[in-house]
């Protein structure tokens, strides 16, 4: 019977030794993943700081050049650019976004660019081994798309059915929600197109690339071109980690239309 008793006591011991080194390691594991979510938590405040920081200063040197024509760089994008701001890295890329052929000007209710488009969507065609479609009907899709109007009954047959979208797109890769494109077309279109404010197509003839200057110069009206609005890339690297910040700056009014915090779209 002692040495039952004895049996008995030791697994018992085992038992809350046991017990009490998983309670342990739950807890250290527990404290580690606070100490690293706090941790996580500061670096993204940092690089958001950062990020703001060199927005402001892209702002303030987009709302003082004198003129447009002339930008600091050569081509639609300036170099990369290194800056290190309170020891840490900053890389930083801005782009002339009227290189790029902007969409919502589909939306127009009067004389929207549909042939423009096609032609480009034609272009990205031939450029892609895989991208395929009727470019003219793929361009009249996404002006019924953007028309607020228009709601096209194909949707609603998707699964799951949805409605158009009956407004202008914040991204150009709101494309692959229209009837037609494919991710293989979407691919071969990003290098030309962009979604920015307004329905205007101003493009920059001087700079854009030649398919972009193709549709430009085939566009059926056009106000007279205003280059104004730029796409800021901004990426920050804290404890091996980057962070993105992509932002639309209206440099002649010194203010942002769009920011997030993910890489900008091709």
């Amino acid at each position: 019977m002692r040495r039952d008793a004895s049996g008995a006591a030791l697994i018992t011991a085992l038992l809350v030794v046991a017990i009490a080194s998983v309670t342990a390691v739950t807890m250290a594991m527990r404290d580690h993943q606070q100490v690293f979510r706090a941790a996580t938590i500061q670096d993204q405040d940092q690089a958001r700081r950062l990020t703001r920081a060199g927005e402001t200063v892209a702002l303030h040197m987009l709302e003082n050049l004198d003129s447009y024509d002339n930008l600091p760089w050569e081509g639609c994008s300036s170099p990369t650019i290194p800056l290190e701001v309170e020891g840490v890295g900053v890389q930083a890329r801005l782009e002339n976004l009227h290189c790029r052929f902007n969409i919502n000007s589909l939306a127009r209710p009067d004389d929207p660019p549909l042939e423009a488009f096609a032609g480009l969507i034609e272009h990205a065609i031939r450029e892609s081994e895989a991208a395929t479609g009727n470019a003219r009907r793929l361009a009249v899709a996404v002006h019924d798309w953007l028309n607020p109007e228009t709601d096209d009954p194909i949707y609603r047959g998707l699964e799951p059915p949805r409605l158009s979208g009956n407004r202008p797109m914040w991204l150009a890769s709101e494309l692959l929600q229209v009837h037609g494109f494919s991710q293989d077309l979407w691919w071969a279109l990003a290098p030309y197109v962009v979604a920015r404010p307004g329905t205007d197509n101003a493009i920059d003839l001087d700079q854009a690339p030649d398919p972009v200057q193709a549709a430009g110069q085939n566009q059926a009206t056009e106000e007279a071109p205003e280059i104004r609005y730029f796409r800021l890339q901004l990426v920050v690297r804290i404890a091996g980690r980057d962070y993105f910040h992509c932002a639309i700056l209206d440099g002649p009014n010194g203010r942002t239309i769009i920011r997030e915090h993910t890489p900008c779209e091709p």
